[in-house]
């Protein structure tokens, strides 16, 4: 081949679509290995001595993840309430820095594919440019489609009876 750049480039594109896709692929099963892993019989009996109290069911995204830690700490740890109190504040932070790092994630993601489109055009002639532009266009469709799948996941899971929890 007289112009292996356009192979490295090819390559480069199909990785960078890839850590795109895998991105959103593994966040979307993720969601569902943990619902899969939810007991479906229904709540395990709380010893007599341990009141029971409700905490909703939470989606896995960074926004609903300091319900669940908090659920699993209070399940494994049973913390006293008020280190309840104490822990809750620190989880709150971590899911809140979490989300931050996500969104800050997918804007350098955004960023760097946007970017590679932009240099493979400029290599490229009007007609491999439409082309190029029907392919990106046709990326933005189908993850538009991946988002609004998860959001609708998301929202029947917000709509989901509530766990008990036995705590102290």
């Amino acid at each position: 081949m007289d112009r292996p750049w356009k192979v490295i480039l090819a390559f480069v594109g199909v990785f960078i679509a890839g850590a795109v896709f895998g991105g959103f692929f593994t966040l979307r099963s993720a969601a569902r290995v943990v619902e899969v892993a939810r007991p479906k019989a229904g709540p395990a009996k709380a010893p007599a001595s341990k009141p029971v109290t409700t905490v909703p069911a939470a989606p896995t995204t960074a926004k609903g993840i300091a319900p669940q830690v908090m659920r699993q700490l209070t399940q494994r740890l049973s913390p006293t309430p008020e280190q309840q109190k104490a822990i809750r504040p620190i989880v709150s932070r971590a899911a809140e820095d979490l989300q931050r790092m996500q969104k800050e994630h997918l804007a350098d993601t955004t960023r760097t594919t946007e970017r590679m489109y932009t240099d493979v055009a400029a290599l490229l002639s009007p007609a491999q440019r439409t082309q190029l532009e029907q392919m990106r266009q046709e990326m933005l469709e189908r993850v538009r489609k991946v988002r609004e799948k998860r959001d609708e996941a998301a929202a029947d899971g917000a709509g989901k009876a509530a766990a008990p929890v036995p705590t102290r």
